[in-house]
C-alpha cells in the first residue's frame, strides 16, 4: 500500500480512538493459511474494549470485518462489504473491472472501507474528525442516480404516454 494511504489510514484511526476510544484496525495479509483473524482478535481483545478488525486476505481473496458488539452496532457492516457498487465501500473495488492492477483494487478497496468505518463510528459518537475523508464521492454518485432514474423515468412516461394516445386513436 502507497506510503500516504498508510499514513492517511493511521492518522483517521488514531484521531478516532482518542475522540471515541473505539479502536479501528487494519490487517493485511498476503496468505489466509498463515494468518488466522482469530489469533489477531484475541490479542486484540485483551488491549481494547470497542474495537473493529477489517481483515484482508490476498490468497485467497477475502475480505471481512469483525468487532465488538458495541461497535457492530455503530456501523453497518453489511453495506460497507456489499458487492453493489452504490453500495459497497470495499467489495466493488475488487471486482476486475475496477482495475487489472491487483495492488491498486486491494489498496483502494481497503482505504474506502477503512475511511466508511472511521466515518459511520465518528457519526454514531457524534463526533467530527478533522482527518475524515468525508463521503462527497458518495453524495456525487447518489445525485447522478438520482438524475439517470429521473430520465429513465421520463422517457418511460413518455413511451405509456404514446401508446395510450395510439389505443385510444388519437395522433
Amino acid at each position: 500500500m502507497p506510503k500516504k494511504e498508510v499514513e492517511k489510514i493511521e492518522e483517521m484511526g488514531q484521531e478516532l480512538y482518542e475522540k471515541t476510544d473505539v479502536a479501528l484496525l487494519v490487517a493485511a495479509v498476503s496468505d489466509l493459511n498463515t494468518s488466522k483473524p482469530i489469533d489477531l482478535l484475541n490479542d486484540i481483545k485483551r488491549r481494547h474494549g470497542d474495537y473493529a478488525l477489517l481483515y484482508f486476505s490476498k490468497n485467497p481473496t477475502a475480505v471481512n470485518i469483525f468487532a465488538s458488539e458495541t461497535v457492530e452496532k455503530m456501523m453497518d457492516i453489511d453495506q460497507i462489504l456489499s458487492p453493489l457498487p452504490w453500495k459497497g465501500t470495499i467489495r466493488p473495488l475488487m471486482s476486475p473491472a475496477f482495475s487489472k492492477d491487483e495492488e491498486v483494487k486491494v489498496a483502494a478497496a481497503i482505504f474506502n472501507g477503512y475511511a466508511d468505518m472511521v466515518d459511520q463510528v465518528a457519526q454514531s459518537k457524534g463526533v467530527k474528525l478533522a482527518s475524515s475523508v468525508g463521503s462527497g464521492s458518495k453524495d456525487s454518485f447518489k445525485l447522478i442516480r438520482w438524475i439517470f432514474y429521473g430520465i429513465l423515468l421520463y422517457f418511460l412516461g413518455q413511451y405509456i404516454y404514446s401508446k395510450v394516445r395510439r389505443l385510444r386513436g388519437e395522433q
